[in-house]
C-alpha cells in the first residue's frame, strides 16, 4: 500500500513540473551570428529586412525591332512664318529631313532617337512654348519577319518553276509555266515593296510642328 502511494505521489510531482514548464512565456529565438553565416564565411541576408540600394530594370533581350512613329507638336509663338522658317533651317541639329512646310508648320522625317533634340530646340527658343503634342507608334516587327518568310518561300517556288520551264515538252507547257512565273514575280514584288516600306519607317518618326 505504501509503495502504491509513493508511485501516485511521484506521478503528481511529474505532472506539476510539466505544467509549470509549459506555462512559461516563450520569447523569440535568439539566433547567434554563427548560425546565420553562409558556407563561404559571409553573413546570410535577412529575408524580412527592407530592400535597399538602387533598383535597375533587367535589360531587354537584343532584338531587331521595326517600330514606326508619327505625331505632332503645337507650339505657341509670336510670328508663325518666322518661326516656321527658323525651325526648318534648324533641321540639321536633330538630323531631320524636311518633308513639307508652309507659313505656319513644318513636317520632318527624323530618327526616333533625335526626337528629344527637336523638343530641346523648341523649348530652348525664346518666345516659343509647347502647347500640346501627341505621338503614336506601331510595332511592325512581326509583320517584317512574316513578309521575309513569304519572300523566301516564294523564291523557292520560283526556282522550282524555272526548272520545270527548262524541261517543258510543249509550247502549252512553256506558256503555262511562264504565266505562273509572272504571277509569282508579282507576289515577290509586293512582298519586297512591303519590306522596303517597313525598313523606311523603322526607327524613324514623322512629326509635324504647328505654330500658332
Amino acid at each position: 500500500m505504501s509503495r502504491l502511494m509513493v508511485c501516485v505521489l511521484g506521478l503528481i510531482l511529474l505532472t506539476g513540473c510539466a505544467a509549470s514548464y509549459t506555462s512559461r512565456d516563450v520569447g523569440p529565438l535568439e539566433v547567434d551570428a554563427q548560425d546565420t553565416a553562409t558556407a563561404d564565411g559571409g553573413v546570410a541576408k535577412n529575408s524580412d529586412a527592407p530592400l535597399q540600394g538602387e533598383f535597375r530594370e533587367a535589360p531587354l533581350e537584343d532584338a531587331e525591332l521595326r517600330i514606326s512613329r508619327n505625331g505632332w507638336i503645337n507650339v505657341d509663338c509670336g510670328e508663325e512664318m518666322t518661326a516656321s522658317n527658323r525651325l526648318r533651317k534648324a533641321a540639321p541639329k536633330f538630323d531631320a529631313t524636311v518633308m513639307s512646310f508652309n507659313d505656319h508648320s513644318v513636317t520632318f522625317k527624323m530618327p526616333s532617337s533625335k526626337l528629344d533634340s527637336l523638343i530641346d530646340v523648341i523649348e530652348g527658343t525664346e518666345g516659343w512654348e509647347i502647347d500640346e503634342f501627341d505621338f503614336s507608334a506601331w510595332d511592325r516587327t512581326g509583320e517584317f519577319y512574316s513578309v521575309e518568310a513569304r519572300i523566301e518561300s516564294t523564291e523557292a517556288v520560283k526556282a522550282r518553276m524555272l526548272k520545270l520551264l527548262e524541261s517543258a515538252q510543249s509550247v502549252d507547257e512553256v506558256l503555262d509555266f511562264s504565266r505562273r512565273l509572272e504571277e509569282i514575280q508579282t507576289k515577290l514584288d509586293g512582298f519586297e515593296t512591303a519590306v522596303r516600306d517597313i525598313k523606311l519607317h523603322a526607327g524613324r518618326v514623322d512629326v509635324t510642328v504647328n505654330f500658332d
